[in-house]
């Protein structure tokens, strides 16, 4: 193997973190993510949205909800809008699941985690997109954290049944999926 292929799969490997809880309170027991944790930027996208590529390590995880760093702007009082979150097949050209969450779930201000936890588990395929449109616009949006660690390998801008495109930020979405226990 050469650096690279050793690299790639280290990252892998740091990308899929355990995180144990009680049976009790239902909480995912796996994470799956991309960086070092730390915002290198945040960035909105009007006019587009943000894509994020996941690999399920066990087929038979669902997807319970998601972890998205980044913080509203615009005026002080969210906007009566919602957040579209599309799940996407690997080939971006299937719509598997489209959730809507309220703007008010972001707060303002400084870039903070907001949880989006999903009412059922989703089923997802082995490889999807994962894609946030915030209808962004001047007075209204969500600035959305990246991590320049990953050097954006697996995110790109676009919407669903649109052209995707690279990121421009040099850097992966800090979005995370919250998982079940593999079955």
């Amino acid at each position: 193997m050469n650096r690279n292929t050793i690299a790639i799969a280290l990252l892998f490997v740091l990308s899929v973190s355990a995180a144990f809880a009680l049976e009790k309170t239902d909480k995912p027991i796996l994470v799956l993510k991309y960086g070092d944790g730390k915002a290198d930027g945040k960035k909105s996208l009007a006019g587009t949205g943000e894509m994020i590529e996941f690999a399920l390590p066990d087929a038979t995880q669902k997807l319970k909800g998601l972890r998205i760093h980044g913080a509203r702007y615009g005026h002080p009082k969210a906007p009566e809008g919602e957040v579209e979150i599309s799940i996407v097949s690997h080939d971006e050209v299937n719509v598997v699941h489209t959730e809507f969450v309220p703007y008010a779930k972001f707060k303002r201000g400084d870039a903070r985690w907001t949880t989006v936890r999903f009412e059922e588990p989703i089923v997802v395929p082995a490889k999807f997109w994962l894609i946030l449109d915030f209808d962004a616009q001047r007075t209204k949006g969500v600035y959305v954290s990246y991590d320049n660690s990953t050097e954006g390998k697996y995110s790109k801008t676009g919407l669903p049944g649109g052209e995707s495109s690279a990121v421009t930020v040099g850097g992966d979405w800090m979005i995370q999926c919250l998982m079940t226990k593999p079955e």
